[in-house]
């Protein structure tokens, strides 16, 4: 008898069908790009898949507002831009946690024409620059504060260089892996500051998640951090080819030479930080942008800034492995 028992729970044991993989539909702040190439990297070689993860990739754009989809509880884990996204959304009373970040470093940067004898972002007072709207009424009143920007300064930035093109005394605002190529297929080589050079602390890239799915997910969320730190570490130190091709198959527009320029200007700013700490953030890094962005006024005062954000889920100093 005991014998026919444990042949039927053998029978049993293999005839169960397996755990089905947890489904995570991740969204990100814009159509598929080499600023998001970890995560891609990270689906294309099976790192979620081995975390037991069935990741989708939603590719945003430019009328999708994630933080308002967050807050809604339209979309469970996506991505926030800058550090301004997370602690707006608590200062509206949203309950989203940032759980890992891509960029230790901003991408944001300043850029001007190569004769424009400017050395620094200091030296750009006084002159045109084109900004969006957005940068109005995020990183605009740093770069006041900072170097004595004037509002007079500014022009509307609609997403053409072709209004800086002509007008070489003017500053275009951008992102170091992006506005600087397609300045250079123009045929301008500029010159370009970084606002992370200058001082700039927030972080970039980041992955929220709404505090009601982390509970009930939190494992899953663990492993869908630990299995992008992975994807970002092979996308940016190792062979980026595999995630590419998921880039150039969710974005049409998306040629491999912009990927390979921004990859390239990632690598070489050291953007992700060091290979064994990509994603890790900081209680003294958020305490410091939060500080320094209330005190001009551009954030609410009075936040607790610890409840935007989580460290424990996080790999041991960052390593995915």
């Amino acid at each position: 008898m005991k014998r026919f028992l444990v042949f039927l729970s053998l029978i049993l044991t293999a005839a169960a069908p397996a755990a089905a993989d947890t489904a995570i539909s991740f969204a990100t702040d814009w159509k598929a790009q080499a600023e998001h190439g970890g995560f891609y990297e990270a689906l294309a070689k099976g790192y979620y898949k081995a975390e037991g993860l069935d990741v989708r990739i939603r590719p945003g754009g430019p009328q999708t507002d994630l933080p308002r989809l967050m807050a809604a509880g339209a979309i469970n884990i996506g991505m926030a831009s800058n550090s301004f996204q997370p602690i707006n959304l608590l200062a509206a009373g949203a309950d989203v946690k940032v759980v890992m970040t891509s960029f230790q470093k901003d991408p944001q940067v300043l850029m001007v024409h190569p004769e424009v004898p400017a050395k620094s972002l200091s030296d750009l007072k006084g002159m045109p620059i084109f900004i969006s709207d957005s940068a109005i009424a995020t990183f605009w009143p740093w770069l006041q504060t900072k170097f004595g920007y004037d509002n007079r300064q500014i022009r509307k930035y609609s997403y053409s260089l072709a209004p800086w093109l002509v007008n070489k005394n003017s500053v275009q605002e951008g992102y170091l892996s992006s506005e600087p190529y397609s300045a250079e297929k123009a045929g301008v080589k500029p010159k370009v500051f970084l606002f992370a050079d200058a001082g700039y602390p927030g972080y970039a890239g980041m992955v929220m998640v709404r505090g009601e799915y982390l509970q009930a997910h939190e494992a899953a969320v663990r492993a869908f951090v630990k299995a992008s730190i992975h994807g970002w570490q092979d996308y940016i130190w190792g062979d980026p080819s595999a995630g590419n091709a998921l880039i150039l198959k969710d974005n049409p527009e998306m040629t491999p030479g912009l990927i390979a320029y921004a990859r390239k200007a990632m690598l070489e700013n050291a953007m992700l930080g060091d290979r064994d700490k990509v994603g890790v953030m900081s209680d003294a890094r958020w305490q410091r942008f939060y500080s320094e962005m209330s005190g001009l006024g551009i954030v609410a005062k009075g936040l607790d800034v610890k409840k935007a954000y989580r460290l424990d889920l996080l790999p041991q100093n960052g390593k995915a492995d």
